[in-house]
């Protein structure tokens, strides 16, 4: 019975489907429809505040563009820097990458480590960026990278308690000396200055004594023996006259407790460090960029604060670019972030905050003073030698301890400043 069942059952389909062709009928069909999303990876450092603004806003923009995956890839920035060195030599980097000003060069010395994004312009509005701007990351004609906004070494004085010693602001490099002459009796410091901020500051001197760049514009290290010895010198000095505490004992939390009247820092940490002396009712100014009374140059540089890229064998470099576009530009993003990156390079973010009364404060006044600026060049990436900045730290260490004397202190570290700049 059961077979003749399902015989039946198959005549009878068949039946139909013949009856069906003979017609010019069809039977009602299925169809199942697969769309294919386009994976995009974005990599970045950060805190947790820098992570969660971040993951928001490629929330908003992945809710607008249903085709897109985002994978983001993001970590501290200890050991970043090593992580990034494997990937980008193992071609395992994101499509969309966050780096470092040095880093871009380093990994794109002759333009062709990364796409030239000039080549998607279609994608990118290239024209919300002004040619500062687009010289940073352009690199033998080709635009490697865009910047997140621009930077420099600024300082942040504490009027209310420069007031309450009789004495003014800063100017130069003599009054920062005049002041802590003042200060000492009661063991404070005119300024403290992070490690960055104190290397900087000696090659800013160097600079204005002799008028000559540690780095020429084509990169080649130009620094003399002397010049060396000058930087060294000046820092000591700084550390022996009590105007600055040492680097590697600098803490954030002493401008807060009044143990120092000023920090000297990059602008994208100007909350950072003076938003907690603000909430104390302290009066906290942008100071001048010191200089040498007789300065031939001014010796400041601006960089970016950070500067997005994509990778050149990225397998969806429309859909990169498009990503790198809402970063940078993107309405939500720029809410999303604010000016958690430093004040935004593009105009088309600026305008985004300035709609919403969102640029204001310490960070954006020093901002505004850069870029009024006559004083400031653009960074040559090479001043940012990370491995430089370290021995030129522990060689003031050393000097500063009485572990080793200015003369042979000055030989070696020149000696391994020439091969590292190689």
């Amino acid at each position: 019975m059961k077979k003749r069942i399902v015989k039946g059952a198959a005549l009878t389909a068949a039946t139909l489907c013949t009856a069906a062709f003979m017609t010019g009928c069809s039977l009602p069909e299925r169809r199942v429809e697969h769309k294919t999303k386009t994976e995009v990876s974005f990599s970045w450092w950060g805190k947790d505040v820098r992570n969660e603004y971040t993951l928001e806003g490629l929330k908003a923009y992945q809710n607008s563009n249903k085709n897109v995956v985002i994978r983001p890839e993001y970590a501290d920035f200890d050991g970043f820097k090593t992580r990034m060195d494997v990937e980008f030599f193992s071609d395992t980097t994101a499509d969309v990458m966050q780096l470092n000003y040095n880093w871009l060069y380093e990994y794109s010395p002759d333009g062709e480590g990364f796409y030239d994004l000039n080549e998607l312009s279609d994608y990118i509005n290239l024209s919300a960026f002004d040619d500062d701007s687009l010289a940073y990351g352009t690199i033998n004609g080709k635009l490697n990278a865009l910047p997140t906004g621009t930077n420099c070494i600024t300082f942040y004085y504490n009027k209310t308690m420069y007031d309450s010693y009789g004495l003014s602001l800063p100017e130069n490099w003599s009054d920062l000396i005049n002041a802590a002459e003042v200060m000492k009796s009661d063991e404070v410091y005119p300024v403290e200055m992070t490690k960055k901020a104190a290397y900087l500051s000696s090659v800013a001197y160097a600079e204005q004594v002799t008028g000559r760049k540690m780095f020429s514009d084509s990169g080649e290290f130009q620094y003399t023996l002397e010049d060396v010895r000058l930087m060294l010198g000046f820092y000591q000095e700084m550390l022996n006259k009590k105007v600055t505490k040492p680097a590697w004992d600098f803490d954030r939390n002493d401008f807060e407790k009044c143990l120092v009247g000023g920090v000297a820092s990059w602008i994208s940490d100007a909350e950072y460090y003076c938003e907690p002396v603000q909430k104390l009712g302290f009066d906290i100014v942008i100071g001048d960029y010191p200089k040498h009374k007789k300065a031939v140059s001014s010796g400041w540089y601006k960089k970016p604060t950070s500067v997005y890229a994509i990778k050149k064998s990225s397998k969806s470099p429309e859909e990169a670019a498009k990503l790198l576009d809402y970063l940078v530009n993107g309405e939500e993003m720029a809410l999303a972030q604010g000016t958690g990156k430093g004040v935004p390079a593009s105009k088309a973010a600026l305008e985004a905050l300035a709609a919403r009364d969102m640029l204001g404060g310490i960070e954006y006044k020093a901002n505004e003073k850069m870029a009024s600026s006559d004083d400031l060049e653009i960074m040559s990436p090479k001043l940012e030698n990370q491995d430089i900045l370290e021995l030129f730290i522990s060689t003031s260490e050393s000097l500063y301890y009485g572990r080793a004397e200015i003369g042979n202190a000055s030989e070696n570290l020149y000696n391994k400043m020439v091969e590292l700049s190689k």
